[in-house]
């Protein structure tokens, strides 16, 4: 029977009577640490990381909402610092 200790870093074993290790694959999902008992959503600013224990920031001029897995372009003049969870846009 799975614990959460035989679980890994972006892996998660979902607690309850869960008999093994679930992939924290979903949109915006991650696990940071080994025994973790349930994945994390990444919050506004940050995607998870490609293998998925950790986070990281949007780059400059795009942005998320959280709990995706990909950062989006500002458009039509907008920008952002990095780790934004919108873009801006200069009035002139």
């Amino acid at each position: 029977e799975t614990q959460c200790g035989d679980c890994i870093a972006s892996q998660a074993s979902m607690g309850g009577e869960a008999t093994a290790c679930t992939e924290c694959n979903g949109p915006g999902h991650y696990s940071d640490m080994a025994l973790s008992g349930a994945c994390k959503l990444a919050p506004a600013g940050y995607i998870p990381t490609s293998n998925r224990d950790n986070i990281e920031q949007c780059p400059k001029d795009t942005f998320s909402i959280g709990a995706s897995d990909d950062c989006t372009n500002c458009d039509n003049g907008g920008h952002s610092k990095p780790g934004s969870s919108a873009c801006e846009k200069c009035t002139t």
